[in-house]
């Protein structure tokens, strides 16, 4: 029989501070003759002057530097036996690079290039944006889409930078300048860190020092600060139906504004999100799937920002299937405040948290991905310690209580988008 994990040692990484000021977090993984870099450069969405400004910067990074084309760049990365990978979130805009030991020093000379004096070709920039723009046209006719658009808009309001969807104008009056600007302010060393992980030894930390440890390798005119984030403006309106009349599906969005990392119902409250959705074997796969058919797939999952946390459940079904499904997910709310799970089902949601909490630390980069999944919502790595306590103990009793405490219909949001009868 499986057993959940009663203790898993998370190993810190070990951090040193450039001269030119960029943090390095470190561990030797095992994985031998690799090394993965992640880039982190808090220059995310939340920071940028009008949209796109954030996610186009960081994207057009490997397109053009130091008298190099986007063709010359991919081509060095390739001859290197290389990987370059480029994203961006709400806080931080990440570059990703899994290079051999060998080519190590040109491979990271090359990162620190594109990070530090990126071109940013007009040409490039258009068919990005072209891209970009084509992409949202096909996006916004999903139900899926315009459900997930609406529930942040309800949640944080239009506004905001987590709320405000694109919009056509957006995409209108860009050049270069743009993100030249935005580059000069955010991407510097007092709002970037490297994240080293794999083969990595006294010999890599030297040469990252040697790369990236100059002074004046890259300024900021804006320093950092972790506190600096915009309120979030909830509506008060708690339901709304999009009408989507060529629609064979609807898309139906539940969410609750729950609490933030340093509230002690936090962890239980992730618990309590797995049993209700959060796995193949949950509460709403085996009644609203499973049992009345409405639909092929139902998951819910605990969304964590650095200051809040929701609990979100988002599914799709035919449209005359809405109205009894709604029922279905407040009924099963209620069967968890009426009588705590049973002993079986308890082992059951024990040995998939485990399962899963193994599965975050399996393979030699996965810190790396931990790590970075922490960072960017405030969260060190004992939170993960905590949790692995948190699922250990708890009882059905506790989390009875906790739905009892947090599952009231009337506080959660609820968004339908397809069809043309509102289900409200």
């Amino acid at each position: 029989m499986l057993q959940a994990l009663e203790n898993v040692d998370i190993p810190e990484l070990n951090r040193l501070l450039l001269p030119g000021g960029v943090e390095v977090d470190y561990l030797d993984t095992g994985c031998r003759n690799l090394v993965r870099v992640d880039l982190m450069c808090r220059a995310g969405a939340l920071f940028q002057p009008r949209p796109l400004v954030a996610m186009l910067t960081n994207l057009l990074l490997k397109e053009g530097c130091r008298g190099m084309s986007s063709a010359e760049i991919a081509e060095k990365f390739d001859s290197f036996g290389a990987f370059l990978y480029c994203s961006s979130g709400m806080e931080y805009t990440y570059v990703n690079l899994c290079t051999t030991r060998k080519f190590y020093r040109q491979t990271l000379t090359l990162l620190r290039d594109i990070w530090q004096s990126p071109t940013f070709p007009e040409h490039d920039l258009k068919v990005v944006l072209e891209q970009r723009y084509q992409q949202m046209i096909i996006d916004r006719r999903k139900v899926k889409v315009m459900s997930s658009l609406k529930m942040n808009e309800l949640l944080f309001g239009p506004s905001h930078p987590y709320g405000r969807a694109l919009e056509e104008a957006d995409f209108e009056h860009f050049d270069r300048g743009l993100l030249a600007d935005f580059h000069a302010r955010y991407y510097g060393p007092g709002r970037t860190r490297l994240v080293l992980t794999g083969d990595v030894d006294q010999e890599v930390l030297d040469i990252t020092g040697q790369v990236f440890g100059l002074h004046g390798v890259g300024t900021a005119s804006v320093q950092d600060d972790t506190q600096d984030y915009p309120l979030a403006q909830p509506s008060a309106s708690h339901r709304c139906f999009l009408p989507k009349a060529d629609s064979l599906q609807a898309s139906v969005r539940f969410s609750l504004p729950t609490v933030g990392q340093e509230h002690p119902d936090f962890m239980g409250l992730k618990v309590l999100n797995a049993l209700l959705g959060g796995y193949f074997g949950s509460r709403l796969m085996a009644t609203v799937r499973e049992e009345k058919g409405y639909t092929y797939g139902i998951f819910s999952t605990h969304t964590v920002y650095r200051k809040d946390s929701y609990i979100d459940i988002e599914t799709q079904t035919a449209l005359e299937y809405v109205p009894a499904l709604i029922e279905a997910v407040f009924q099963e709310m209620d069967k968890l405040k009426k009588e705590p799970a049973g002993a079986e089902e308890m082992q059951l949601l024990r040995n998939y948290l485990s399962g899963e909490y193994a599965r975050m630390m399996d393979g030699p980069f996965a810190l790396s991905d931990l790590y970075i999944a922490a960072e960017s919502v405030g969260m060190d790595m004992t939170g993960y310690r905590r949790q692995l306590e948190v699922m250990n103990r708890i009882s059905a009793e506790e989390l009875q209580d906790l739905a009892r405490r947090y599952f009231h219909e009337d506080d959660f949001y609820l968004v339908v988008a397809g069809g043309t009868q509102s289900p409200f």
